[in-house]
């Protein structure tokens, strides 16, 4: 459980985020630029990037989609294919442990919404040169500890938690909701 912790503090303090100066100077848009540094994915044992691209309007604090499209890419490292996130205004990529037994980490995806604080949360494994979602939920995330904890492990099967926005317990929060990472193939472990 402390190497779990000490790897979350990692990835949270290892992410960079790199901010250009505005396109031109009557532009409220700058390009911000932010790197996760994601393990091994491929399997080649190298450590790979993920990295995200996107304009940022200064006047409005916002992404800034164009043409209401916020699609994002992430691209990665060593001919990884890239994933691209539809309608999202915002990513956190985080390595996490092999879910799947092929030897290479898997990636969780943090989407956030139009929906205020909740977020799409996605599993994913490269397996042949192609990306799948193995898994998927929504979140509502308004801290950097909601990240944490997303994954756990019952009865030797994997399971993406989230929380069900259309129902709260009677203090408050939302009921959790366990979503079984199936294997990359199409079929639960």
């Amino acid at each position: 459980m402390k190497i779990r912790y000490l790897i979350l503090i990692l990835i949270f303090f290892g992410c960079q985020t790199k901010t250009e100066k505005p396109i031109s100077k009557n532009s409220k848009i700058e390009i911000e630029n932010r790197k996760f540094f994601i393990g091994d994915i491929n399997n080649d044992e190298i450590n790979d990037t993920a990295f995200v691209n996107y304009k940022w309007n200064l006047e409005t604090n916002e992404i800034e989609c164009g043409k209401n499209n916020c699609d994002i890419n992430i691209e990665f490292t060593e001919n990884i294919p890239k994933i691209t996130i539809a309608q999202s205004l915002g990513i956190v990529v985080a390595k996490i442990e092999d879910l799947n037994n092929d030897n290479a980490n898997e990636i969780i995806i943090f989407s956030r919404t139009t929906e205020g604080w909740w977020n799409k949360v996605s599993v994913w494994s490269l397996k042949s040169g192609t990306w799948n979602e193995i898994a998927e939920t929504k979140a509502f995330i308004s801290e950097d500890k909601d990240f944490e904890n997303r994954i756990i492990k019952e009865k030797g099967k994997y399971y993406l938690i989230g929380e069900n926005k259309l129902e709260e317990h009677e203090n408050g929060n939302f009921k959790k909701v366990k979503v079984k990472v199936n294997n990359g193939n199409g079929q639960s472990e």
